[in-house]
């Protein structure tokens, strides 16, 4: 994997990332019974609103689903003009293949090992049998 690809692919995970913790922050200051007040001093009440529940359920919803959006690829690889492709017949990959590729990114600390390891392929990207690619290949 070439240094590009590897700094295409972090810009791709930064704006993903932007946007899921944008959306959930964003949730939890406007959601019902949300407030920025809470995210200065979070309280037990807080624990309780539908603010931060939903701001929760976006994050993870949003963490599993980003790649069956934009024509099977995320906003970030949109941005960044990346698609992700089966390893074996190199066409778009099934939105179960994706959707289990997004799961294993929940296991942060075995999946940031497995990366600075292998230079940039996930362990998503092995278990669904999957790579990300340049647009234009």
């Amino acid at each position: 994997m070439t240094k590009d690809m590897i700094r295409r692919r972090f810009l791709a995970f930064m704006i993903d990332m932007i946007i899921a913790y944008g959306g959930m922050i964003a949730l939890w200051c406007f959601g019902p019974g949300g407030g920025p007040e809470h995210l200065m001093y979070p309280t037990v009440k807080f624990w309780m609103t539908g603010a931060y529940w939903l701001g929760y359920l976006w994050l993870y919803a949003y963490g599993i689903f980003k790649d069956c959006l934009f024509g099977r690829r995320s906003l970030g690889k949109l941005c960044m003009g990346l698609w992700i492709i089966d390893t074996q017949s190199q066409a778009k990959v099934s939105y179960k293949q994706l959707i289990l590729r997004n799961i294993t990114f929940f296991i942060v600390q075995v999946e940031c090992v497995v990366v600075l390891i292998l230079r940039g392929k996930r362990l998503g990207d092995m278990v669904a049998k999957n790579k990300v690619v340049d647009r234009h290949l």
